[in-house]
């Protein structure tokens, strides 16, 4: 591995890469946190034998005045996360921008092209249905707009917000394929170095774990012992994407009345996009690095 490669890949060298994963771990977060403390005060939300059954079961005390606290306040965060959406967005792509123009390989059309349609085309498509569908927005179920509604802003702010935040968001997802097509061959190039000679040292290698035993690649114990953060960007980025991206076409398929809407079957959905989508990216990185083994033109090709 070149020189050039070794400081985009390891966390110590590459302070964009740092940035990067400090901004999605910190949105993700607050973004996980808002939508459990919406969904706990909502209406369905568990009631109090409900939690002393939880407490019981887990042997772990919930403070009264976090309960207290959730049905009373909780929609104001809910509300400044609907309003810090963009902002967050803006950041965390201004730095997928650095992080992207990292990689060293040429774009494959094709396939950037296939990609880009079926994040972009599902977006929009999902976003055309629902407003042909309810113009005010009164069935939306984005929790993020509904807030918005909720909260007595005009519905030209709405638009107006949902439209420059659906649009960062699409550019995001856009962005992080573009990033790995643009990596691919720094992925390649980390993997040839271990030299994987079975399907069990290629996963090890393209998870960030080419330096660990199996023991501490399945049950890592010490920090020393943590997979490069690099490859995780990638394998856990990717079938985000794409997961989300399935799910989006499903939704609008929903509005057309082809399918029912159901909760389950939408988890169902993005499962099933999540675990296809990690499937091929693996698949598309042993067909690469065997091709690498033949001569780094070929290598750079990702028809699959």
């Amino acid at each position: 591995m070149q020189n050039t490669d070794r400081s985009v890949v390891y966390w110590n060298e590459n302070v964009t890469l740092r940035r990067f994963m400090f901004v999605s771990a910190l949105f993700l977060g607050w973004l996980c946190c808002d939508l459990v403390a919406h969904a706990l005060s909502g209406p369905g939300s568990l009631e109090a034998d409900v939690w002393e059954s939880v407490q019981q079961a887990s042997g772990f005390t919930i403070p009264q005045s976090v309960l207290k606290w959730l049905p009373e306040d909780s929609w104001r965060l809910h509300l400044y996360t609907a309003y810090s959406l963009p902002a967050l967005g803006l950041v965390a792509l201004i730095l997928l921008d650095r992080l992207v123009n990292q990689g060293k390989t040429g774009l494959p059309w094709g396939i950037t092209f296939c990609g880009g349609i079926f994040i972009v085309g599902g977006a929009i498509l999902d976003i055309a249905v629902t407003v042909a569908h309810s113009p005010d927005l009164e069935l939306e179920g984005n929790p993020y707009i509904r807030i918005l509604l909720d909260s007595q802003h005009s519905l030209t702010f709405v638009y107006m917000h949902a439209l420059f935040t659906q649009s960062l968001y699409i550019t995001l997802f856009c962005g992080l394929w573009i990033g790995f097509l643009r990596h691919r061959q720094i992925l390649v190039e980390t993997i040839s170095a271990s030299s994987p000679r079975n399907w069990i040292e290629f996963l090890k290698a393209a998870t960030g774990g080419s330096h660990l035993s199996i023991r501490q690649w399945l049950l890592p114990i010490r920090p020393s012992e943590a997979p490069i953060v690099y490859h995780c960007v990638w394998l856990t980025a990717l079938p985000i994407v794409f997961g989300v991206s399935l799910l989006r076409w499903y939704a609008a398929m929903e509005w057309f009345g082809f399918v029912e809407p159901t909760l389950s079957t939408r988890f169902y959905v993005v499962l099933h996009g999540v675990v296809s989508t990690l499937v091929l990216y693996l698949l598309a990185l042993w067909r690469l690095y065997r091709l690498s083994l033949n001569g780094p033109q070929e290598s750079n090709s990702l028809e699959i």
